[in-house]
């Protein structure tokens, strides 16, 4: 089947938080959205024709997952990530960021220290403090274009700790970790008793020689204290559909997890998520594959352009997602002043990096999962507001996104 990754699609109007509420978060509406992480491609037909089948019935009752739905999770991180899981293991829930609540709740108490690694995705942040836990900051190093873990750094975190929470891929930076990494990480972990949440909902948007390895299938130890968050949100455009899967191996974990769902009354699934996630893993994997050249292509296409018309951004080359972390320091700016030439000057709607904290300022997130036709409007914007010699009006202070974007 043919895929047509180049066509446009009209998001305006739908209720697209990227698109369609660009003034509540911008202070202005006619901006070009490279920011939101969900991509601007529709969902490929494989997962669409079995969704329009379910509306064409008409009934949307109470839902369970059937076997086929266990059964096509299972395929797919057995062919995608060399991982065996089983059936008992799958808990769902309405997404990554509940799921890194619940087990904050439920596994730490307040005041416990929880590790993250910045520059990293907001939410988890939020996530510890909102729970009034003990933020511990594992800040990623940047050396010659590439983020490496501060393993001193990390042990020293690690000794007053309870968990850490893993982005894996990493978001914003874009790394892979390796086996070596995982590894190194597994042994302090055991060292320190430390729980670990992998938030591993970007594993399907790696590029070449590059190669997700799922946490929790390092060895036996690690499996035993991880709680592995997945979902096909990313992959096939499916987030408005708020279903993600966790895989949990520990049975004392899984069972308390499972409880703290129940009593919130989350452990069912709304039927369009199980349709949707169920046909994505089942038949989604032509698409994948086509998608994946394009978008790195996409990337190759902002670096060239880049560094033969705007030298002084550059982006980090990604090993996985499809979000491009800028380099901008270069242009001198604070982050108030960075957000307002991107907002004013190049009439573009990106993420600042301060957000994703300490490590992110000077930098932003530039989202290229969108046709190539949208990521030239981008540089070509962002070409003219280098161009521009007018002065900033006021600083522009971005409001953080809603949780999942």
């Amino acid at each position: 089947m043919k895929y047509n990754f180049d066509a446009l699609i009209n998001r305006e109007n739908t209720s697209c938080i990227k698109w369609d509420f660009l003034e509540a978060f911008f202070g202005q509406d006619r901006l070009h959205p490279m920011w939101v992480a969900d991509m601007d491609f529709q969902t490929p037909p494989e997962i669409l024709i079995p969704m329009q089948e379910r509306v064409s019935h008409g009934v949307f009752g109470y839902t369970a997952k059937s076997d086929e739905f266990y059964n096509s999770v299972i395929t797919w991180f057995k062919k995608r990530y060399n991982w065996s899981i089983r059936k008992s293991w799958i808990v769902t829930t309405p997404g990554v960021v509940p799921a890194l609540n619940l087990m904050i709740q439920e596994f730490t108490k307040e005041g416990d220290g929880i590790i993250i690694q910045s520059p990293v995705y907001f939410p988890f942040k939020d996530s510890i403090l909102i729970n009034n836990r003990k933020l511990l900051d594992n800040q990623l190093v940047l050396k010659n274009g590439h983020y490496e873990i501060d393993w001193q750094n990390l042990e020293t975190c690690a000794k007053s700790a309870k968990m850490i929470v893993l982005c894996s891929p990493h978001n914003p930076v874009s790394r892979v970790w390796t086996i070596q990494e995982l590894n190194r990480l597994s042994e302090l972990c055991k060292k320190y008793d430390l729980l670990v949440f992998s938030d591993e909902i970007h594993a399907d948007i790696i590029f070449k020689p590059h190669k997700h390895i799922t946490t929790a299938s390092v060895n036996k130890d690690l499996a035993n204290r991880t709680i592995s968050a997945f979902a096909t949100s990313k992959t096939f455009n499916l987030a408005g559909l708020q279903l993600s899967v966790n895989i949990i191996p520990n049975k004392k974990i899984r069972d308390r997890f499972n409880k703290s769902l129940e009593k919130l009354h989350l452990n069912m699934s709304n039927i369009f998520g199980i349709t949707g996630t169920q046909a994505a893993y089942t038949h989604g994997e032509q698409w994948l594959d086509k998608l994946l050249p394009y978008l790195w292509q996409n990337y190759v296409f902002v670096k060239t352009y880049l560094e033969e018309h705007i030298p002084e951004i550059t982006a980090i080359e990604p090993e996985g997602t499809f979000l491009l972390w800028l380099d901008c320091r270069k242009l001198g700016l604070n982050d108030e002043e960075l957000s307002a030439f991107f907002v004013q000057k190049a009439n573009l709607a990106l993420t600042n990096g301060i957000m994703f904290g300490p490590g992110g300022s000077g930098f932003m997130r530039m989202n290229i999962g969108c046709p190539r036709q949208s990521v030239l409007k981008g540089m070509v914007n962002l070409k003219k507001a280098m161009n521009d010699n007018s002065t900033i009006q006021s600083p522009a202070k971005q409001n953080s996104p809603p949780k999942d974007c």
